[in-house]
């Protein structure tokens, strides 16, 4: 686990690979739909946006193989909580955070409205929405290095504007300063920047995303704040030969720079063909291909052969799981490919009117920020929300997950080993229906074999938000 700083030659490679990418993306925003496409559209985010709590959290590496995302099944479900922030723990995602499919082939486009509304402020088709956020959090056991455990207030300010780019598109740039109580950390400016936007045209659905982060934050990964760069372009179309029987299809480049650990470019295909059998069940069947190419460390391709079942019951239930085989090839040396299985699934249950309960499981396999080496986490989940009053809702998460890393240069061989383990109690309301106020405790705990990456500790915080 070498770190070593970017050379000249790393850098000149960072602009080229990114100035590929916006050339690569830019045209699919110019040249625009075809000129009959329907009138029923609408924005929605990309397949993978920058996390929910952005302002607050690195950007992590999604994985490579991505799918066409979908609506939330079941209207009357409670809204998820707000997300809370993470000061260097990399919290599981909660259950209750994860979007299951509505029912349907293709998810159907919202209806125009009758008479469009104008905005507070608007020029010709862009409206703009400004919001702001201001977080405050004190953690205990937060890494500022290897085996260095601190305590630290944190404070941020993230002002933002939402541009409507008529029907179609949605641009939002937000900025976070981060200030904190420890010198042992740097107070920094964050950047974030989505784009996101979707069509139909006959039988077709066309999808783009592109998200972009510039963060600085502390990584139980790395052990330290680490500075790093994301650049995340995403284009997706769906066909519909009947109304049982679609084709999907979405690719995906994923770029990312970081000041002293390994950069990471990634290339990915997944395609599926789903086929409504039932009115609340369908099923597909899918296929991905990825490319990582790593500097510095060994470059990756893998392959994937995957089934998906979507379903619905009594309209109180959805749930979604996903799982196949995937063969990861390890490029230039002497490391046997590795065969190994890939899960993720989830299930939505409404127990009561104001009462839904959430389970979440995955396991796959990722790049590392370390030279030569790969995870491979398995994760579960679970969350209970509750609506107490009419805008007062209590949130209740906690997960596990175990990572390891291995070695890309020999068969079975684990550098580390992780334990990651969370519990998170919040409670928020909305005041006058633009400002949302939100408090939470969480209690983290990261035993790891290598005992400079061992952490935990307690945080505590309080949130405050405004959008027009």
């Amino acid at each position: 686990m070498i770190h070593k700083q970017r050379s000249i030659w790393t850098v000149r490679r960072q602009r080229r690979l990114a100035d590929l990418c916006w050339r690569a993306f830019l045209p699919c925003l110019a040249a625009g739909l075809p000129a009959g496409a329907q009138q029923a559209v609408t924005t929605q985010p990309p397949a993978e946006a920058l996390p929910q709590d952005s302002a607050l959290t690195p950007v992590p590496l999604p994985s490579p193989y991505v799918s066409q995302p979908y609506t939330s099944a079941g209207s009357q479900r409670l809204p998820p909580l707000p997300p809370t922030p993470n000061l260097g723990t990399e919290a599981l995602p909660a259950a209750g955070q994860i979007e299951l499919p509505r029912m349907g082939v293709l998810a159907p486009a919202p209806a125009a409205a009758a008479a469009p509304r104008r905005e507070l402020l608007q020029w010709g088709n862009v409206s703009f929405h400004p919001h702001v956020s201001y977080n405050l959090l004190y953690g205990t056991g937060i890494l500022s290095g290897p085996d260095r455990e601190e305590n630290t207030l944190q404070q941020t300010v993230s002002p933002g504007l939402t541009f409507q780019l008529g029907p179609h598109w949605t641009l939002d740039y937000t900025a976070s300063l981060k200030f904190y109580s420890n010198e042992a950390y740097e107070d920094t400016v964050d950047h974030h920047v989505n784009l996101s936007g979707w069509a139909t045209w006959n039988r077709w659905r066309f999808t783009a995303g592109y998200a972009y982060g510039s963060t600085s934050s502390p990584l139980i990964e790395t052990a330290a704040q680490t500075e790093q760069d994301t650049h995340n372009a995403r284009l997706g179309a769906d066909y519909a030969f009947s109304d049982r029987t679609t084709l999907e299809l979405s690719a995906a480049q994923v770029l990312r720079f970081t000041t002293a650990y390994t950069d990471s470019c990634t290339w990915s295909t997944t395609d599926w063909i789903n086929y409504q059998w039932q009115p609340r069940l369908a099923v597909a069947v899918g296929a991905g291909f990825a490319y990582d190419q790593l500097d510095p460390g060994t470059d990756m391709t893998s392959q994937r052969v995957l089934g998906r079942v979507r379903g619905e019951v009594a309209r109180k239930l959805s749930y979604t799981l996903e799982g196949g085989v995937e063969i990861r090839q390890f490029l230039d040396t002497d490391a046997s490919s590795k065969l190994s299985p890939t899960v993720q699934g989830a299930i939505d249950y409404q127990l009561a009117e104001d009462t839904t309960v959430s389970l979440f499981g995955s396991h796959d396999i990722g790049t590392s920020y370390f030279s030569d080496q790969f995870t491979e986490t398995s994760s579960v989940g679970a969350s209970v929300r509750q609506r107490l009053l009419r805008h007062l809702s209590l949130g209740v998460s906690g997960g596990y997950s175990f990572t390891s890393y291995s070695s890309t240069l020999a068969t079975d061989t684990v550098e580390r080993e992780d334990d990651r383990a969370y519990v998170e109690v919040s409670l928020s309301t909305v005041l006058r229906k633009r400002i949302q106020v939100s408090a939470f405790y969480r209690y983290t705990d990261n035993s790891s074999d290598n005992a400079g990456y061992t952490s935990g500790g307690n945080q505590v915080g309080l949130m405050l938000s405004y959008a027009l």
